[in-house]
């Protein structure tokens, strides 16, 4: 009996836990708009929980010498076309490999990124998503521990036309 009851209150409190941590997630659709507020421009984002870093479409890309520190001066677009040319200190470079087997370097950056009312300081990799339907891609790094994707919706945080 007693046993039964440890159970029955291990059960109870974990239940309790984990409604706990799912009260604190906010829940985001498929597709978000996120804006970089600093720069002022707001991008409609693909949401990818199978992407391990947020990605913005970057193009125009050299690095940057200013007294011995390398920085990275780009032009970033998002979909309404509306452009912003940037210099900003390399937070780390990353060899990807595409499925075709072509490897490319990308370029991180530091960028404080705006989805609701959430806010977060994170590393952003710089990539030519020209081709792609979205220019800014969110990855795990912004949603872990933050947010639970409902992928059957879009634009929950609300539509910036």
């Amino acid at each position: 009996m007693k046993s039964t009851i440890k159970v029955l209150f291990i059960l109870l409190s974990l239940t309790f836990l984990m409604g706990a941590v799912k009260k604190d997630k906010v829940i985001i659709g498929r597709v978000e708009w996120v804006e970089l507020p600093e720069l002022e421009i707001r991008f409609k984002a693909r949401i990818d929980t199978g992407a391990k870093t947020t990605s913005v479409h970057a193009f125009d890309i050299q690095e940057v010498d200013q007294d011995g520190v390398l920085f990275v001066k780009f032009v970033i677009e998002n979909n309404k076309g509306e452009k912003k040319e940037l210099v900003r200190k390399i937070e780390a470079s990353q060899k990807v490999v595409n499925p075709s087997g072509v490897t490319s370097k990308r370029y991180v950056i530091r960028e404080t990124i705006k989805l609701g009312d959430f806010r977060k300081e994170i590393s952003i990799n710089l990539n030519d998503r020209g081709r792609m339907d979205y220019k800014f891609l969110v990855g795990r790094n912004l949603l872990i521990g933050n947010f639970i994707v409902d992928v059957a919706r879009s634009h929950v945080m609300g539509d910036f036309l």
